[in-house]
């Protein structure tokens, strides 16, 4: 349901979308009894994007301890005053569900939601770069409070 009503969104707004699909690595600061744990990640990306919005599914893992699945919906801003420029900064929502294993933790099932900022940089007409930040509140899983961190994705348009 939420990829059907995402890919009508994009076609509504705009008639020209370019599908892509990227890899990317991340580090989160993962809030754990007061504590703060560091995980790197690879993610496996595809989405559509539109001159003025970006659809982006990842799946997100590291081995079985650390996986997740996101959608992410962005505006890109700031367009009209530049034209379509090289660099590109944009502001999105984010909604997800998590796996997380550590021995302290009882639950590892949960989900997510937040928000992101980052710019895009085109490095020529089919790649591109995203340097992004993020900031999620975690629920159902007891004791995880919030994740939050930067990652960086190159994005193949075909």
């Amino acid at each position: 349901m939420i990829f059907l009503l995402l890919c009508s969104v994009l076609s509504a707004q705009e008639s020209e979308s370019f599908a892509f699909f990227g890899l990317g690595v991340s580090t989160q600061s993962v809030d754990i009894h007061d504590d703060t744990q560091r995980e790197t990640t690879l993610s496996l990306k595809y989405g559509k994007q539109t001159l003025d919005w970006r659809t982006l599914f990842a799946y997100e893992f590291k081995g079985s301890d650390y996986q997740q699945f996101s959608v992410e919906i962005d505006k890109i801003l700031l367009d009209e005053l530049f034209g379509t420029p090289k660099v590109r900064p944009y502001l999105g929502l984010s909604l997800g569900i998590l796996k997380y294993k550590d021995e302290t933790l009882e639950d590892t099932d949960g989900f997510y939601y937040g928000g992101n900022t980052g710019f895009i940089f085109y490095l020529t007409d089919n790649i591109d770069l995203d340097l992004n930040y993020h900031y999620n509140v975690v629920q159902e899983i007891e004791s995880v409070d919030s994740m939050n961190g930067v990652s960086l994705s190159l994005h193949y348009f075909y």
